[in-house]
């Protein structure tokens, strides 16, 4: 086996090396509890993880998982496992206990740690015995605690360092989540943390590290990634646990941050709250604001610059890897563009294989800049979305202009052909989201015998709108000012709320369900009392 290569020149970067140069700076505070944790903590409980975990038999190649809630514990333990060659699975927190089985079992993870409110959903842990179950927080019959992880072990650094990934898996709104499974390379942590530095350095973050602040799960690619990527920097990184507006514009003063990651409706909820309140905030500390995870409608990505200043950047990307991201000042220049991709890792494909014209349509496929990856137990799935070449398709869709800006119409499973015309829900939704009584929208398509697929958009009011005919038809009056008649919908049903992942994404699988099913239903009343 070849060594693992270590280049002197990089042995000062990373976490790690955070940890022994200067110790004494703040790593991780959590919003919640109050407590901090210097680099140099992190890195000694870091190492009693790693040296615990190899007492235990795991090592290189290995999968462990961690189902935990955003907080401190968190970060140690995956800045433990990282240092050993070992994959790290994050699972999402909303899952339920039989979907958190379902990716122990497909991982083949073999340990586990789980915040105390989540470790009792689960029955079985597969191949993961019990010894090897450790639970944060209050105990849990048939978990050890925590701390018998995080402290029992050497605090020296692990012999035969090598860098881990994580492996993330897709967020399942189109089908089971698969995990995108990068090869591991024969580095040290060191190494690898060399492009933590040069990955932020696409949004503009150079020069001394400064603050950032999670409050996106930290199981999830975007903010998780990041959130490392700020740590590896020698970022201090606040924890909160959940998203509040209000609280999170409060925290930017508080604690001085200049970084944030968020999704459009986390910046949706930021800019609805009294404009009094908003005024009132001293928020110039920010440098950076990292929007990604789903698609960020530009009349509210201009009015974001417009509050925040120009520090508001988006990136297009997906579980599978990075594509590009776009600058304030360019999203200005050109609204809807998420970017200009490096031409060579970039392609456009028409529904009959061939590149697509400037301007025109077609399937992304894309070269990322996490290098190859497989979907782990699944090489049909592998086979289907990436090409020999490298390219890799995630059924976006989209087209590029004529100086090679990207634009992201929407996904191919959520196309809606309407009496044979393409409808790009996201397109819809885009228009609705500027009408004041809209707070929330979701665009369907549900089929239909003459059309093929109606469209129809599922809308949560604003406080202060009440749900009506009159108000309906006024939304469908405002729709056919901005859209062409087949991409109107025919119908605007009103819901409390809309099912979206803990990450922005909407989940309009649900809401084609729920709309079809609610169809179904109202015509086997009517056939009852006929």
């Amino acid at each position: 086996m070849e060594p693992i290569y270590d280049d002197p020149s990089l042995r000062d970067n990373g976490v790690y090396a955070w940890g022994r140069h200067h110790p004494e700076r703040t790593a991780l505070i959590s919003d919640t509890t109050g407590e901090t944790v210097s680099f140099g903590q992190l890195l000694r409980r870091a190492n009693s993880i790693a040296n615990q975990l190899r007492s235990m038999g795991i090592g290189q190649g290995d999968t462990v998982a961690s189902w935990q809630n955003n907080g401190i514990a968190q970060w140690e333990f995956f800045a433990g496992a990282l240092q050993l060659g070992v994959l790290v699975v994050p699972i999402s927190t909303h899952l339920t206990g039989a979907e958190a089985e379902y990716i122990l079992q497909d991982s083949g993870a073999k340990l586990l740690v789980a915040s105390d409110d989540l470790a009792g959903n689960i029955e079985s842990t597969g191949a993961i015995s019990a010894d090897r179950r450790f639970v944060e927080g209050d105990a849990v019959d048939g978990w050890r605690p925590y701390p018998e992880l995080r402290d029992s072990g050497a605090v020296d650094a692990p012999d035969e360092r090598m860098a881990g990934s994580f492996m993330y898996y897709t967020s399942g709104t189109t089908g089971r989540p698969k995990g995108v499974r990068r090869a591991l390379l024969r580095i040290s942590p060191e190494v690898l943390a060399t492009g933590a530095a040069f990955f932020l350095a696409k949004f503009g973050v150079e020069g001394d590290p400064g603050v950032a602040m999670l409050f996106s799960p930290g199981y999830h690619a975007a903010p998780g990634a990041n959130t490392w990527n700020a740590l590896n920097r020698g970022f201090t990184v606040v924890v909160l646990d959940k998203f509040d507006a209000e609280h999170v514009l409060r925290s930017i003063p508080k604690y001085g941050v200049t970084l944030i990651n968020a999704v459009p409706t986390h910046i949706h909820r930021m800019l609805a709250l009294p404009e009094d309140l908003r005024a009132g905030l001293d928020l110039s500390s920010l440098r950076q604001i990292l929007v990604a995870g789903a698609k960020f409608a530009p009349p509210l990505k201009a009015r974001a610059i417009e509050y925040f200043g120009p520090v508001v950047w988006e990136s297009f990307a997906a579980t599978e890897g990075f594509v590009c991201c776009v600058s304030p000042q360019e999203a200005l220049e050109r609204p809807g563009t998420v970017g200009r991709p490096d031409p060579e890792s970039i392609r456009i494909l028409a529904e009959n294989g061939e590149v697509a014209a400037v301007g025109d349509s077609g399937a992304i496929h894309f070269k990322s800049l996490g290098g190859t990856f497989d979907y782990h137990n699944d090489t049909e799935k592998t086979a289907k979305s990436v090409s020999s070449d490298g390219f890799i398709n995630c059924g976006d869709l989209g087209y590029l202009d004529e100086d090679g800006y990207l634009y992201i119409q929407d996904r191919r499973v959520d196309l809606i052909i309407t009496g044979g015309v393409n409808v790009y829900p996201a397109e819809v939704e885009q228009l609705l989201a500027e009408h004041p009584a809209v707070a929330d929208v979701a665009v369907v398509g549900v089929p239909d015998e003459e059309w093929g697929q109606n469209v129809v958009a599922a809308v949560q009011l604003d406080p202060g709108f009440t749900a009506s005919d009159s108000l309906a038809e006024e939304i469908r009056a405002f729709c056919k000012e901005g859209l062409a008649g087949p991409k109107v919908p025919r119908a605007i049903v009103f819901e409390s709320t809309l099912p979206r992942t803990a990450t922005g994404k909407m989940r309009r699988n649900q809401v084609r369900d729920a709309l079809v099913n609610a169809r179904a239903e109202s015509a086997d009343s009517a056939d009852s009392v006929s």
